[in-house]
Protein backbone atom coordinates (compact mmCIF):
# COMPACT_ATOMS: atom_id res chain seq x y z
CA UNK A 1 0.00 0.00 0.00
CA UNK A 2 3.26 2.24 0.38
CA UNK A 3 3.93 2.10 -3.00
CA UNK A 4 0.19 3.07 -4.26
CA UNK A 5 0.22 5.72 -1.89
CA UNK A 6 3.25 7.39 -2.97
CA UNK A 7 1.73 7.54 -6.94
CA UNK A 8 -1.12 9.57 -5.24
CA UNK A 9 0.85 12.47 -5.19
CA UNK A 10 2.31 11.79 -8.78
CA UNK A 11 -0.71 13.93 -10.30
CA UNK A 12 0.34 14.44 -13.60
CA UNK A 13 -1.63 12.71 -16.83
CA UNK A 14 -4.72 9.41 -18.50
CA UNK A 15 -6.58 7.13 -21.48
CA UNK A 16 -9.04 6.97 -24.49
CA UNK A 17 -9.88 4.35 -26.92
CA UNK A 18 -7.96 4.25 -30.00
CA UNK A 19 -10.10 3.85 -33.24
CA UNK A 20 -8.61 2.11 -36.35
CA UNK A 21 -8.24 3.57 -39.93
CA UNK A 22 -10.27 2.53 -43.02
CA UNK A 23 -7.56 2.62 -45.51
CA UNK A 24 -10.42 1.08 -48.00
CA UNK A 25 -13.84 0.07 -47.99
CA UNK A 26 -17.30 1.16 -49.28
CA UNK A 27 -20.51 2.85 -47.49
CA UNK A 28 -23.20 1.08 -47.70
CA UNK A 29 -26.77 1.85 -47.46
CA UNK A 30 -30.01 -0.62 -46.25
CA UNK A 31 -33.25 -0.22 -44.81
CA UNK A 32 -31.88 -0.28 -41.06
CA UNK A 33 -28.76 2.04 -41.79
CA UNK A 34 -25.51 3.25 -43.20
CA UNK A 35 -22.68 0.66 -42.66
CA UNK A 36 -19.21 0.13 -43.49
CA UNK A 37 -18.39 -2.80 -46.03
CA UNK A 38 -13.95 -3.30 -45.64
CA UNK A 39 -12.34 -4.44 -48.77
CA UNK A 40 -12.51 -8.24 -47.11
CA UNK A 41 -16.28 -8.35 -47.04
CA UNK A 42 -16.56 -8.09 -43.94
CA UNK A 43 -18.34 -5.33 -41.78
CA UNK A 44 -17.21 -3.17 -39.03
CA UNK A 45 -19.47 -3.60 -35.66
CA UNK A 46 -18.69 -2.62 -32.33
CA UNK A 47 -15.72 -0.33 -33.46
CA UNK A 48 -14.84 3.19 -34.20
CA UNK A 49 -13.22 3.65 -38.21
CA UNK A 50 -11.44 6.72 -39.08
CA UNK A 51 -12.96 7.42 -42.84
CA UNK A 52 -11.68 10.04 -45.46
CA UNK A 53 -15.32 9.92 -47.61
CA UNK A 54 -14.76 13.03 -49.21
CA UNK A 55 -11.08 12.35 -49.70
CA UNK A 56 -9.88 15.63 -48.83
CA UNK A 57 -6.72 14.42 -46.53
CA UNK A 58 -8.98 14.13 -43.12
CA UNK A 59 -10.91 11.75 -41.93
CA UNK A 60 -13.72 11.55 -39.35
CA UNK A 61 -14.28 9.05 -36.91
CA UNK A 62 -17.63 6.96 -36.98
CA UNK A 63 -18.86 4.23 -34.28
CA UNK A 64 -20.65 1.44 -35.52
CA UNK A 65 -23.06 -0.57 -33.18
CA UNK A 66 -23.17 -4.53 -32.79
CA UNK A 67 -25.28 -5.03 -36.02
CA UNK A 68 -22.53 -2.90 -37.75
CA UNK A 69 -24.88 -0.20 -38.15
CA UNK A 70 -23.95 3.54 -37.75
CA UNK A 71 -24.53 5.41 -34.92
CA UNK A 72 -26.37 9.02 -35.73
CA UNK A 73 -26.89 12.13 -33.59
CA UNK A 74 -26.36 10.01 -30.04
CA UNK A 75 -24.20 9.05 -27.35
CA UNK A 76 -22.05 6.03 -27.66
CA UNK A 77 -21.47 3.31 -25.74
CA UNK A 78 -18.56 4.78 -24.83
CA UNK A 79 -19.83 7.86 -24.11
CA UNK A 80 -18.77 10.10 -26.86
CA UNK A 81 -21.10 12.10 -28.95
CA UNK A 82 -21.36 11.59 -32.88
CA UNK A 83 -24.03 14.19 -34.86
CA UNK A 84 -26.68 13.99 -36.84
CA UNK A 85 -23.83 12.31 -40.00
CA UNK A 86 -22.09 9.86 -37.70
CA UNK A 87 -19.44 12.00 -36.92
CA UNK A 88 -17.70 12.14 -33.44
CA UNK A 89 -18.21 15.57 -32.09
CA UNK A 90 -16.06 17.16 -29.40
CA UNK A 91 -17.98 20.17 -28.07
CA UNK A 92 -19.78 20.77 -31.36
CA UNK A 93 -16.26 20.42 -33.04
CA UNK A 94 -16.14 17.40 -35.63
CA UNK A 95 -13.22 15.49 -34.86
CA UNK A 96 -11.07 15.15 -37.78
CA UNK A 97 -7.57 12.92 -38.02
CA UNK A 98 -5.21 12.98 -41.24
CA UNK A 99 -5.55 10.16 -43.45
CA UNK A 100 -2.34 10.19 -45.47
CA UNK A 101 1.36 11.02 -44.16
CA UNK A 102 1.47 13.81 -46.48
CA UNK A 103 -1.34 15.77 -44.41
CA UNK A 104 -0.04 14.21 -40.84
CA UNK A 105 3.38 15.75 -41.20
CA UNK A 106 1.81 19.37 -42.28
CA UNK A 107 -0.77 19.14 -39.40
CA UNK A 108 1.55 18.08 -36.85
CA UNK A 109 4.08 21.26 -37.78
CA UNK A 110 1.33 23.87 -37.91
CA UNK A 111 0.12 22.54 -34.57
CA UNK A 112 3.28 22.13 -32.97
CA UNK A 113 3.95 26.06 -34.13
CA UNK A 114 0.60 26.66 -32.13
CA UNK A 115 0.78 24.65 -29.28
CA UNK A 116 5.18 26.27 -28.55
CA UNK A 117 3.87 29.80 -29.38
CA UNK A 118 1.34 29.35 -26.75
CA UNK A 119 3.43 27.64 -24.39
CA UNK A 120 5.97 30.86 -25.13
CA UNK A 121 3.31 33.48 -24.35
CA UNK A 122 1.79 31.51 -21.46
CA UNK A 123 4.61 30.58 -19.48
CA UNK A 124 6.09 34.24 -19.91
CA UNK A 125 3.11 36.09 -17.94
CA UNK A 126 4.05 37.96 -14.74
CA UNK A 127 1.07 36.39 -13.19
CA UNK A 128 -1.36 32.84 -13.86
CA UNK A 129 -4.07 32.35 -12.21
CA UNK A 130 -4.74 28.38 -12.79
CA UNK A 131 -6.89 25.75 -11.25
CA UNK A 132 -6.48 21.85 -11.82
CA UNK A 133 -9.18 19.01 -11.60
CA UNK A 134 -7.33 15.43 -12.09
CA UNK A 135 -9.60 11.93 -11.70
CA UNK A 136 -7.51 9.27 -11.50
CA UNK A 137 -8.13 5.28 -11.29
CA UNK A 138 -5.26 3.24 -9.69
CA UNK A 139 -5.62 -0.88 -10.77
CA UNK A 140 -3.52 -2.99 -8.54
CA UNK A 141 -4.34 -6.62 -8.88
CA UNK A 142 -8.15 -7.36 -8.06
CA UNK A 143 -8.30 -3.96 -6.77
CA UNK A 144 -9.44 -0.48 -8.22
CA UNK A 145 -8.94 2.67 -6.21
CA UNK A 146 -10.25 6.10 -7.22
CA UNK A 147 -8.58 9.76 -6.20
CA UNK A 148 -9.56 12.58 -7.00
CA UNK A 149 -7.27 15.72 -6.24
CA UNK A 150 -7.88 19.81 -6.60
CA UNK A 151 -4.82 21.87 -7.33
CA UNK A 152 -5.33 25.79 -7.11
CA UNK A 153 -2.69 28.02 -8.25
CA UNK A 154 -2.20 31.99 -8.30
CA UNK A 155 1.21 34.21 -8.95
CA UNK A 156 2.39 37.30 -9.86
CA UNK A 157 6.07 39.61 -10.20
CA UNK A 158 7.86 35.94 -9.90
CA UNK A 159 11.21 36.80 -9.18
CA UNK A 160 10.68 40.25 -7.93
CA UNK A 161 10.45 42.12 -4.75
CA UNK A 162 6.49 42.60 -5.66
CA UNK A 163 6.49 38.54 -5.65
CA UNK A 164 3.89 36.98 -3.98
CA UNK A 165 1.93 32.82 -4.74
CA UNK A 166 -0.59 30.91 -3.43
CA UNK A 167 -0.99 27.17 -3.97
CA UNK A 168 -3.41 24.62 -2.43
CA UNK A 169 -4.45 21.25 -3.19
CA UNK A 170 -6.81 18.70 -1.59
CA UNK A 171 -6.29 14.57 -2.48
CA UNK A 172 -9.81 12.61 -1.64
CA UNK A 173 -9.36 9.09 -2.04
CA UNK A 174 -11.16 5.77 0.23
CA UNK A 175 -12.39 8.08 2.47
CA UNK A 176 -9.73 9.90 3.13
CA UNK A 177 -8.73 13.50 2.52
CA UNK A 178 -5.81 15.49 2.65
CA UNK A 179 -5.19 19.18 2.44
CA UNK A 180 -2.43 20.97 1.96
CA UNK A 181 -1.18 24.97 1.47
CA UNK A 182 1.58 27.29 0.96
CA UNK A 183 1.76 31.06 -0.08
CA UNK A 184 4.46 34.12 -0.20
CA UNK A 185 3.96 37.36 0.81
CA UNK A 186 5.92 40.43 2.46
CA UNK A 187 9.17 38.53 2.27
CA UNK A 188 7.84 35.72 4.29
CA UNK A 189 6.57 31.91 3.11
CA UNK A 190 3.63 30.09 5.11
CA UNK A 191 3.38 26.84 4.72
CA UNK A 192 0.34 24.71 5.88
CA UNK A 193 0.40 20.75 5.74
CA UNK A 194 -2.84 20.15 6.83
CA UNK A 195 -1.36 18.06 9.61
CA UNK A 196 -1.16 20.84 12.69
CA UNK A 197 2.19 21.26 10.78
CA UNK A 198 2.03 25.31 9.81
CA UNK A 199 5.35 27.15 10.18
CA UNK A 200 6.74 30.16 8.20
CA UNK A 201 10.50 31.79 7.84
CA UNK A 202 11.80 34.93 6.37
CA UNK A 203 13.22 34.11 2.88
CA UNK A 204 14.20 36.64 -0.30
CA UNK A 205 12.22 36.93 -3.37
CA UNK A 206 15.37 35.73 -5.25
CA UNK A 207 16.10 32.61 -2.97
CA UNK A 208 12.23 31.69 -3.03
CA UNK A 209 12.04 31.60 -6.54
CA UNK A 210 15.08 29.25 -6.49
CA UNK A 211 12.79 26.35 -4.90
CA UNK A 212 9.58 27.45 -6.49
CA UNK A 213 7.98 24.78 -8.81
CA UNK A 214 5.28 27.07 -10.10
CA UNK A 215 5.34 26.16 -14.22
CA UNK A 216 4.92 22.89 -15.04
CA UNK A 217 1.38 22.75 -15.34
CA UNK A 218 1.60 24.80 -19.28
CA UNK A 219 2.69 22.87 -22.23
CA UNK A 220 3.91 19.28 -20.54
CA UNK A 221 3.68 17.84 -24.32
CA UNK A 222 4.51 20.36 -26.48
CA UNK A 223 6.79 17.99 -28.12
CA UNK A 224 5.00 14.72 -28.30
CA UNK A 225 2.67 16.04 -31.13
CA UNK A 226 1.07 13.45 -33.54
CA UNK A 227 -2.63 13.11 -35.07
CA UNK A 228 -2.98 16.97 -34.60
CA UNK A 229 -6.59 18.85 -35.68
CA UNK A 230 -6.60 22.28 -35.41
CA UNK A 231 -10.37 23.93 -35.32
CA UNK A 232 -11.83 26.75 -33.96
CA UNK A 233 -14.80 27.13 -31.32
CA UNK A 234 -17.68 29.46 -31.17
CA UNK A 235 -15.69 31.93 -29.21
CA UNK A 236 -12.92 32.39 -31.50
CA UNK A 237 -10.32 30.33 -29.77
CA UNK A 238 -8.16 28.02 -31.29
CA UNK A 239 -8.78 24.55 -30.07
CA UNK A 240 -5.59 21.66 -30.69
CA UNK A 241 -6.85 17.92 -30.64
CA UNK A 242 -3.56 15.63 -30.43
CA UNK A 243 -2.08 12.81 -29.30
CA UNK A 244 1.20 12.01 -28.09
CA UNK A 245 3.90 9.58 -29.38
CA UNK A 246 5.12 7.56 -26.58
CA UNK A 247 8.57 7.09 -27.42
CA UNK A 248 10.67 9.04 -25.28
CA UNK A 249 7.64 9.98 -23.14
CA UNK A 250 9.33 7.60 -20.32
CA UNK A 251 12.48 9.51 -19.93
CA UNK A 252 10.41 12.81 -19.70
CA UNK A 253 8.35 11.70 -17.11
CA UNK A 254 11.39 10.18 -14.85
CA UNK A 255 13.27 13.96 -15.44
CA UNK A 256 10.19 15.73 -14.11
CA UNK A 257 9.99 13.25 -11.14
CA UNK A 258 13.50 13.62 -10.48
CA UNK A 259 12.70 17.22 -10.01
CA UNK A 260 9.95 17.11 -8.20
CA UNK A 261 8.76 13.99 -6.62
CA UNK A 262 12.54 12.16 -6.43
CA UNK A 263 11.47 9.12 -4.88
CA UNK A 264 9.27 7.93 -8.16
CA UNK A 265 12.11 7.81 -10.31
CA UNK A 266 12.80 3.87 -8.75
CA UNK A 267 9.36 3.09 -10.57
CA UNK A 268 9.82 2.17 -14.06
CA UNK A 269 6.88 3.67 -16.15
CA UNK A 270 5.38 2.47 -19.61
CA UNK A 271 3.28 5.23 -20.83
CA UNK A 272 0.38 3.19 -23.63
CA UNK A 273 -1.68 6.29 -24.74
CA UNK A 274 -1.41 10.38 -24.02
CA UNK A 275 -4.37 12.35 -25.61
CA UNK A 276 -5.04 16.15 -25.44
CA UNK A 277 -6.69 19.03 -26.10
CA UNK A 278 -5.63 22.67 -26.21
CA UNK A 279 -7.62 25.90 -25.91
CA UNK A 280 -5.88 28.51 -27.07
CA UNK A 281 -7.38 32.13 -26.63
CA UNK A 282 -7.56 34.77 -29.43
CA UNK A 283 -4.38 36.51 -27.99
CA UNK A 284 -2.52 33.43 -28.20
CA UNK A 285 -2.49 31.98 -24.21
CA UNK A 286 -3.62 28.92 -22.93
CA UNK A 287 -7.63 29.10 -22.23
CA UNK A 288 -7.88 25.10 -21.30
CA UNK A 289 -5.81 22.11 -21.21
CA UNK A 290 -7.64 18.50 -20.94
CA UNK A 291 -4.88 15.86 -20.72
CA UNK A 292 -5.79 12.12 -20.80
CA UNK A 293 -2.80 9.48 -20.22
CA UNK A 294 -3.09 6.20 -19.53
CA UNK A 295 0.67 4.10 -18.06
CA UNK A 296 1.52 1.05 -16.12
CA UNK A 297 4.07 1.54 -12.93
CA UNK A 298 6.36 -1.43 -12.38
CA UNK A 299 8.23 -0.93 -9.06
CA UNK A 300 10.18 -4.43 -7.21
CA UNK A 301 8.84 -6.51 -9.97
CA UNK A 302 4.68 -5.07 -8.95
CA UNK A 303 2.99 -3.52 -11.47
CA UNK A 304 -0.34 -1.16 -11.50
CA UNK A 305 -1.77 0.57 -13.95
CA UNK A 306 -3.33 4.30 -13.60
CA UNK A 307 -5.68 6.43 -15.60
CA UNK A 308 -5.66 9.96 -15.24
CA UNK A 309 -7.54 12.87 -16.33
CA UNK A 310 -6.20 16.80 -16.25
CA UNK A 311 -8.25 19.35 -16.76
CA UNK A 312 -6.49 22.48 -16.25
CA UNK A 313 -8.51 26.13 -16.49
CA UNK A 314 -6.21 29.11 -16.77
CA UNK A 315 -8.28 32.19 -15.15
CA UNK A 316 -8.54 35.40 -17.48
CA UNK A 317 -5.01 35.15 -19.06
CA UNK A 318 -2.85 38.05 -19.57
CA UNK A 319 -4.59 40.00 -16.95
CA UNK A 320 -3.49 41.21 -13.68
CA UNK A 321 -3.78 38.38 -10.83
CA UNK A 322 -4.76 39.99 -7.64
CA UNK A 323 -4.67 37.36 -4.69
CA UNK A 324 -6.68 37.08 -1.17
CA UNK A 325 -4.20 35.78 1.29
CA UNK A 326 -5.27 33.32 3.83
CA UNK A 327 -5.08 34.52 7.96
CA UNK A 328 -1.17 34.61 8.92
CA UNK A 329 -1.84 33.54 12.84
CA UNK A 330 -0.96 30.44 14.36
CA UNK A 331 2.43 29.96 12.08
CA UNK A 332 5.44 28.73 14.16
CA UNK A 333 8.56 30.64 12.72
CA UNK A 334 11.56 29.44 11.97
CA UNK A 335 15.15 30.20 10.38
CA UNK A 336 15.80 29.94 6.72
Amino acid sequence: MKKLIKVFAAASLLSISVASTAMAGTWKQDSEGWRWKEDDHTYAASAWKWIDSDKDGMAECYYFDGDGILLTDTMTPDGHTVNENGAWTDDGIVRLRAANPSTAVQMKKKGALLYQDADQKSSSLPGLDVNADITMDLYYDWLQIPVIMNMQMKYHDINTPNMEFLSSSIIKTLGMEKTESSFYTNGCYYSDSGDSEKFKMKIGYEDMTKHLTLGGLTGQFGAFLDNVQIAQDKEGNSVLFYSSETNGLEQYLNRFYDKVWPSLTDSDFKITGVNGKAVISPDGYFSKEEILISMIITEDEESMGLDMNVNLDYKNPGQAVTITFPSTDGYEEIVY
